[in-house]
């Protein structure tokens, strides 16, 4: 099969720390990497900016394509509206005889899925759409702070959703909340879903024989090691975990224990959002006092990063909602427990008690508490809790399966067009 992915502000190629890189960015390669694995032929349509190529490999039968889309530099996914028109105009005029001999279009985020539903009409073409994050989910837990709705464009997104939701020929929904969502609050018609998680590969991750000699090989020389990662974004709860930190630390001392908090600093030259955000956080731990158990890391390479999975003692994953938390599957890849926002898709990954346990990043009392909880577990428990946390990226997560059920969807669309 040919499939085109649409994603104007999800570059399956994006480096790490760069705006709105992330879950998705790495979904989107990874599906397009094994789809091409299994034989079929994947083009990736994306926006051009910065110093990005208009054409770039990602594998052998996976290519992504770059277009120009409104203003020059990075553009926020939210103000991409007014310019999606011309995103897919171009994408149509400079690949059409690609486009039409390809068997599905699938629209990735609610910008994609706008792109993949225009030139699946224009084209006659079957559009599968993922929507990565709900509005309507992601809106219940973070409200447009700014009183005209500019900062998040709920208003925009939404009824983009809908369209998008009732035109498509296929869903594909990351977890079953999302998939509740989709159908009770949204209209979508529940034959054409189908709940396929993402996932992670497993070679690339290891598992640590001794997290502790790890730990002293990096340099961190304290009992427990805590890791969390991410762009620099309120959306991620890192200064919800900052407030959280406190009650932790205390716990351990209380044990006669000790702890590293690994936080991210974001990219060398971030945007000024990140900027602020990053100063934000810094000011807050000062004033808390914690600022000494934080070690502040830059961009990690893959490897580094990696590195701290597997070293870490605990993965968290703080944010107000997670749409499915592709983070917690590399923990898991890693032998590494987690704790998690309740809110959204980590409550179908994590099984409290066996790998980790889910908290309101919100109440900082309680997110305290289940980190102090499966930190302070007998080590024989902690030990199976890592143990548990592998064998479920191995059983559930790997990415071939993954692709290999999307690609089912795909085959079931035949003779279906918009």
């Amino acid at each position: 099969m040919k499939i085109a992915f649409f994603s104007p502000h999800s570059d399956p190629l994006a480096e790490p720390g760069q705006p709105d890189s992330g879950g998705q960015c790495i979904y989107e390669r990874q599906v397009a990497i094994h789809l091409a694995r299994q034989g079929h032929e994947v083009r990736v349509f994306t926006r051009l900016w910065g110093d990005k190529r208009p054409q770039e490999s990602i594998a052998d039968g996976a290519a992504v394509h770059r277009y120009p889309m409104g203003p020059p530099g990075f553009l926020r996914k939210e103000d991409m509206g007014p310019y999606i028109a011309e995103f897919a105009a171009a994408v149509i005029s400079d690949r059409r005889v690609w486009l039409e001999s390809a068997d599905a279009f699938h629209g990735h985020y609610w910008d994609g899925g706008v792109s993949a539903l225009a030139a699946g009409l224009s084209l006659g073409k079957p559009v599968v759409f993922t929507a990565h994050s709900l509005g309507a989910l992601k809106r219940d837990r973070l409200p447009d702070p700014d009183p005209e709705g500019a900062t998040f464009r709920y208003d925009i997104r939404l009824a983009a959703e809908r369209r998008i939701l009732g035109a498509a020929d296929g869903v594909i929904t990351l977890g079953k909340v999302e998939q509740r969502a989709l159908v009770e609050r949204c209209g979508c018609d529940p034959g054409k879903i189908a709940v396929i998680p993402g996932g992670v590969e497993l070679s690339e991750f290891r598992v640590a024989g001794d997290k502790r000699t790890l730990q002293r090989e990096l340099g961190f020389n304290t009992d427990y090691v805590l890791f969390t990662v991410g762009r620099l974004d309120p959306r991620k709860g890192f200064l919800e975990l900052l407030e959280a930190m406190p009650r932790v630390l205390r716990g351990l001392a209380d044990a006669g224990m000790s702890a590293t908090l690994l936080m991210p600093m974001g990219q060398e030259r971030p945007a000024p959002a990140e900027m602020a955000y990053r100063a934000r956080l810094q000011e807050r731990a000062k004033a808390l006092g914690i600022e000494g158990a934080i070690h502040w890391f830059p961009r990690l390479s893959d490897e580094a990063l990696r590195q701290r999975y597997s070293a870490a003692d605990l993965f968290l994953c703080p944010s107000p909602y997670e749409p499915f938390g592709l983070v917690l599957a590399e923990a898991f890849a890693s032998g590494t427990p987690v704790v998690a926002t309740v809110h959204g898709g980590p409550s179908e990954i994590v099984s409290p008690g066996e790998d980790g346990y889910l908290a309101d990043p919100e109440d900082p009392e309680e997110f305290s508490s289940a980190i102090l909880k499966a930190l302070l577990l007998p080590p024989p428990d902690r030990r199976k809790m890592q143990a548990c946390a592998f064998a479920k990226a191995e059983n559930r997560f790997a990415w071939e399966s993954v692709a290999t059920r999307v690609a089912d969807v795909y085959r079931g669309l035949d003779g279906k067009a918009g």
